[in-house]
């Protein structure tokens, strides 16, 4: 009975030592690979060839990290516009935009980010071509939403309109084409390469890899020592004696 109890500690105790180990080794991987993340962010540009939205992205559902950054075309007719106040312009301080939901094929719809909200860019409800760069969606407020408003470009803000199946994100324009083939003219704004941001530093994720990994081993060895000074508490009392 003593031997079955042992036998079942002694399992007990090796599954919680692997389980324990494998996520100190597991974290250490992460780490590993935000430390690679880190060394590359910033260098990796996107293609500047321009691809069609669909290929890229799909509707309803969240953006793939591929379509991150993307050039992309597609073509469709403004169903309702918006100004989005208090928005970060390269070069130019804050200003309010003047955005349009765009409905394309098969009742999907997309933000677009035609330019300066300064009367420059004229609405439209005529069938118009569009190649802009696609973003992420924001989190954070620049301003109130209404009817007419957008606080943040996030199609979630949006979602109850015309109960279209919505592209995540939005695309800022750098051109517009009409169905004549002319261009709609405006001030556009810059759409530039969106950074992604990793915290840390790179030397920071790799001590924390080696944190990580002395810890699994030191999970993995801690049985082995344990019985070691049992061995060692033994002989103690046996001289003693």
């Amino acid at each position: 009975m003593m031997l079955k109890d042992k036998f079942k500690k002694t399992v007990a105790v090796g599954i919680a030592v692997v389980i324990l180990s494998g996520t100190f080794f597991e974290l250490g991987v992460w780490q590993w690979h935000r430390a690679q993340a880190t060394s590359r962010q910033g260098k990796i540009v996107p293609s500047a060839v321009p691809i069609a939205l669909t290929e890229v992205d799909v509707a309803g559902k969240n953006m793939y990290t591929a379509a991150v950054n993307r050039i992309v075309t597609f073509e469709g007719h403004y169903v309702k516009t918006f100004i989005a106040p208090t928005q970060q312009v390269p070069g130019l301080g804050y200003k309010d935009l003047a955005v349009g939901l765009m409905e394309i094929s098969d009742h999907r719809a997309v933000l677009v980010v035609r330019g300066l909200n300064d009367g420059s860019i004229s609405d439209t409800s005529a069938q118009v071509s569009v190649k802009g760069r696609l973003y992420p969606r924001q989190q954070e407020d620049h301003g109130l939403n209404s009817d007419s408003s957008l606080g943040r470009l996030d199609p979630a803000l949006v979602a109850g309109i015309g109960g279209y199946s919505l592209f995540d994100g939005y695309v800022i324009a750098s051109s517009e084409v009409d169905g004549a083939g002319l261009a709609i003219m405006g001030h556009r704004i810059p759409s530039p390469v969106l950074l992604q941001s990793i915290s840390g530093f790179y030397w920071q994720h790799i001590s924390y890899v080696v944190i990580w990994w002395f810890m699994a081993l030191l999970v993995l060895a801690a049985p082995f020592i344990a019985r070691r000074n049992a061995r060692l508490h033994q002989i103690a009392d046996k001289v003693g004696l």
